[in-house]
């Protein structure tokens, strides 16, 4: 991705780019930031924050690269409030047909960031690559096509003892064909095929899924999307008697997957809040099926007043290998995380923004349960865009 913006840099060396700068400061309480499922500790934290968002864009080119972190007084990763870095990347070219964007990310985070990922009770540092590219392609004036591919490598550096959560790379492909019907309805027929490899060669899973989706905006403030069908993955494990390799076996998961999304959008409140099901990469040795909630609110009160809700539950349902053999069972995982996040525009580039957390977790059999709530403030001042 680096490439690309470089090379595009030299092409374009003439044309304006710019950058927005957010720097600020974050002060946070947490009753058991480590999700610990006994003798939870409070611990409270100070931290910098930054943001260095550079943009360029014209003649039908978007680049966009951002630098952005948490650096805190903290240590390690195993704490929500543990440090991060996240370096985003995209490069968007249109044209009248159509449209090509590549999007890369690397991150370095606690693995608590995702969903609670984490293995004997303790998060772990998380390691993130991942490219992604689609291309889109009118086929006519109410028709298009999209190919879409992504690449996805995770690792965790453990403690030795740590039940392992296991490295991956994650390859999928799909097309996705729209339909308009009417100025108001779509509809959509999407394809995907994924494969799931972890680093140790062990486990592997191969999924691939069809299903129909159909859009419709229902008024001018209120649209719902959906899709449904079908998913199909095959899990395998090699199995070994010490250096011996014996052969390998396999389970299926097969079921409905599924996405539902209702959007309202207007100029002081804006609402979207979704269910779905899905197969979706994990540390946990193969693909698991996830059942998800979401829900997203925003009120702007005032020019110096806005409120925001953020709401997410989700189950996974990861398959078990054990010994020789999968077992036909299941480990399960869910998790919340609610945010009510108050902002106070001090000036037009002075923000303070006040939050309130509440994080759980269950996982099992046998049933472990951990929680936390939290409160924190952010001094943030967003800089005016200025050019390079």
């Amino acid at each position: 991705m680096v490439g690309i913006l470089a090379i595009v840099s030299s092409r374009v060396s003439a044309e304006p780019w710019s950058i927005e700068p957010r720097l600020g400061a974050s002060a946070d309480y947490a009753t058991n930031p480590s999700l610990r499922p006994s003798n939870p500790n409070s611990e409270e934290h100070v931290a910098a924050l930054f943001n260095l968002p550079v943009r360029y864009d014209a003649d039908g080119i978007e680049l966009y690269l951002s630098p952005s972190g948490r650096i805190s007084d903290s240590r390690g990763y195993s704490s929500l409030a543990s440090n991060y870095f996240h370096l985003d990347a995209n490069a968007q070219f249109t044209n009248d047909l159509g449209s090509t964007s590549v999007q890369s990310e690397l991150a370095r985070d606690s693995s608590l960031y995702y969903n609670g990922q984490f293995a004997n009770g303790i998060g772990v540092r998380r390691d993130t690559a991942l490219t992604s590219a689609d291309w889109t392609r009118l086929l006519t004036e109410r028709s298009q096509i999209q190919l879409d591919a992504s690449w996805t490598r995770v690792s965790y550096d453990q403690p030795p003892n740590a039940t392992a959560l296991t490295d991956y790379r994650y390859l999928s492909a799909g097309p996705t064909f729209a339909r308009a019907l009417s100025e108001r309805d779509t509809l959509k027929v999407l394809g995907s095929f994924g494969r799931y490899q972890s680093l140790n060669g062990i486990t592997e899973s191969k999924s691939e899924n069809l299903q129909l989706g159909f859009v419709r905006q229902l008024n001018e403030l209120w649209s719902l999307s959906t899709t449904a069908g079908y998913s199909r993955s095959i899990d395998t494990q090699k199995v070994f008697f010490g250096p011996f390799f014996l052969g390998s076996v396999s389970s299926n998961q097969d079921g409905a997957v599924y996405a539902a999304t209702l959007t309202r959008q207007s100029e002081q409140f804006s609402l979207t809040g979704g269910v779905s099901r899905s197969l979706q990469p994990t540390g946990f040795g193969y693909l698991s099926r996830q059942d998800g909630i979401s829900l997203n609110a925003a009120y702007a009160l005032t020019e110096r007043w806005d409120f925001a809700l953020g709401a997410v539950w989700y189950r996974a349902r990861n398959p078990l290998a054990f010994g020789s053999q999968l077992l036909s069972g299941t480990s399960d995982v869910r998790y919340t995380n609610v945010q009510l996040t108050a902002n106070w525009h001090w000036t037009a580039q002075w923000i303070i923004a006040m939050h309130a957390t509440r994080v759980t977790q269950q996982y099992g059999p046998p049933t472990v349960s951990g929680a936390s709530s939290g409160v924190s403030v952010d001094i943030v001042r967003q800089f005016l865009r200025f050019d390079l």
